[in-house]
């Protein structure tokens, strides 16, 4: 796909969400009244990112996702896939009502355009059971979700299963001697609907690290700053610091 189709693909994406407000709100309240605390603040920022993309590339993948449902996951992955020129399954686990309109509009969008299809597989009864009876027609199977869930998850698979710790946050904080920080972190958390699992004991952090994970830490001791440095396997890892009003998970 040319860069200038791309760009006008995610412009009119942005126009079906806006001409479409009223039915998307009713879809977000809907799933607000059944307890999933979502916005679409996150998929108007995920636009705006994919206007300004440059690269493109062939990697021609069959990839599946098993996720929460977060609308700008489901905008990511889909713009993410025809930017490689992938395949995507959308397997939607929960927030079904407000991606049945989203997708709807995406595809509507596309149709308008005069875009073929060719990068989104979805339906909303799609689940671990679709997906591991075809397993065998992925390249990739991702899932997106608490680290334990993950575990139970990719038992039910031949094949690697990647996990993306898309939302999930692992904090190390002592929160009398933080307490502002962790009064900030809890609103983002909560604004943002985050998951954030908290430690206090050091050596429980560092152990209980992954190479998936992303971490932060607010501490003051030099020594326990080297050895989180040394020997902490998050992909990262952040010391005495959050961009609040800037961070954005990586979907890749």
């Amino acid at each position: 796909m040319e860069k200038s189709v791309f760009v006008n693909l995610v412009k009119e994406i942005e126009n079906g969400i806006n001409q479409n407000k009223d039915k998307v709100n009713q879809a977000l309240n809907k799933e607000v009244s059944k307890g999933n605390l979502i916005t679409l603040d996150r998929v108007i920022s995920a636009l705006k990112y994919y206007k300004n993309v440059d690269g493109f590339f062939n990697e021609g993948k069959s990839i599946a996702v098993s996720y929460p449902g977060r609308p700008e996951i489901t905008v990511s992955y889909i713009l993410d896939s025809i930017l490689y020129n992938n395949q995507i399954t959308l397997c939607v686990n929960e927030n079904k009502i407000v991606n049945d309109v989203l997708i709807t509009i995406i595809v509507e969008c596309m149709r308008r355009l005069n875009i073929k299809n060719m990068w989104i597989n979805y339906n909303s009864t799609y689940n671990e059971i679709y997906l591991r009876d075809n397993e065998k027609e992925y390249d990739e199977i991702v899932y997106i979700g608490d680290f334990y869930e993950y575990q139970m998850f990719k038992s039910f698979f031949k094949k690697e299963v990647e996990y993306n710790n898309y939302g999930y946050i692992k904090l190390l904080i002592d929160k009398s001697k933080n307490q502002d920080e962790y009064q900030k972190i809890m609103q983002y958390a909560s604004k943002e609907n985050v998951c954030l699992e908290t430690y206090t004991d050091i050596d429980e952090f560092v152990n209980e690290s992954k190479e998936t994970d992303f971490s932060v830490a607010f501490i003051n001791d030099f020594k326990d700053i080297n050895k989180l440095q040394k020997e902490m396997r998050s992909e990262e890892l952040l010391i005495n610091t959050f961009p609040y009003d800037t961070y954005n998970f990586k979907i890749r």
